[in-house]
């Protein structure tokens, strides 16, 4: 499937704005960072060979348009960190990534049977200074790959 003009464009503009090449690119949702609470949003990562980026956006559905309603502004998300500062990829259970967010444990729990099969796989990404990320990530290969220094 060939991306459209905008597509293009779009990761054209990616790709001038940090200044490097563009390796990789998923759909993801951020569930949230280790002791500081869930975020729970959709957005696009992507990184190159040196850092990854995150940036959200905003949420929409049909009845937006059928019925107003006063709603806060919505306020873009982004965030970044260098592939270097990484210590781990790993799956994790969603559950216990959601409560290694809220401050509840401290160590997420990679998933059982069941949660492997059923449900929805999520990464936690370690950092060398301790905390953590957790993301369900659709295309985790490249990513895997680029925090775990594999060629």
């Amino acid at each position: 499937m060939e991306d459209s003009k905008e597509t293009i464009e779009f990761w054209k503009q990616k790709r001038d704005e940090i200044g490097k090449e563009i390796i990789l690119k998923s759909f993801v949702r951020f569930i949230g960072e280790s002791g500081k609470g869930q975020y729970d949003l959709s957005g696009l990562l992507y990184a190159s060979e040196e850092r990854v980026y995150f940036e959200d956006f905003e949420k929409s559905s049909m009845f937006d348009f059928l019925i107003k309603k006063s709603k806060k502004q919505y306020e873009k998300f982004t965030m970044n960190f260098l592939v270097s500062d990484t210590s781990e990829i790993r799956k994790v259970s969603e559950s216990s990534a959601i409560a290694c967010a809220e401050g509840a444990i401290e160590k997420a729990k990679k998933p059982g049977i069941i949660d492997s099969l059923l449900k929805s796989t999520i990464w936690e990404i370690s950092f060398k200074d301790g905390y953590s990320y957790f993301f369900e990530i659709f295309e985790s290969k490249e990513l895997v790959k680029l925090i775990n220094n594999e060629q």
